[in-house]
């Protein structure tokens, strides 16, 4: 079974993405904090690790350079609705730091299905 983190600041899209993934037979655990994460990566060991790149105490592109460095092999979608910038930039940043997929805000969940299945099935082959 695919195991996935979500770091999410947003409650509602946190829960929503929580619940449609486990809906999908996936494991998962969620919070709110990237420094949370850092504390439970090595316990949990995610496949995938799918965070928001806006939040407020520890940005994503701080966790997808921690996680990289804890976890070379893992796969990492970036989320951004934007906030004073257009959430672009902060996508081309994720993606070129080590970001596998990035999706803007909202999106539909059969999109975070699809990347996911697409992510998963690159790691079989």
């Amino acid at each position: 079974m695919t195991r996935i983190i979500i770091i999410e600041d947003d409650q509602i899209i946190r829960e929503s993405l929580k619940e449609i993934l486990e809906l999908n037979s996936y494991e998962v655990i969620a919070m709110d904090s990237g420094i949370d994460l850092m504390k439970k990566i090595h316990k949990f060991k995610p496949d995938i690790l799918i965070t928001d790149i806006i939040m407020p105490d520890m940005d994503g592109i701080e966790i997808i350079i921690e996680a990289k460095k804890t976890l070379p092999d893992i796969k990492l979608i970036a989320i951004s609705g934007g906030g004073m910038i257009d959430s672009g930039s902060y996508l081309d940043t994720a993606k070129s730091l080590g970001a596998d997929l990035t999706l803007k805000k909202p999106f539909t969940h059969d999109k975070i299905i699809t990347a996911i299945k697409n992510l998963t099935e690159n790691q079989k082959t």
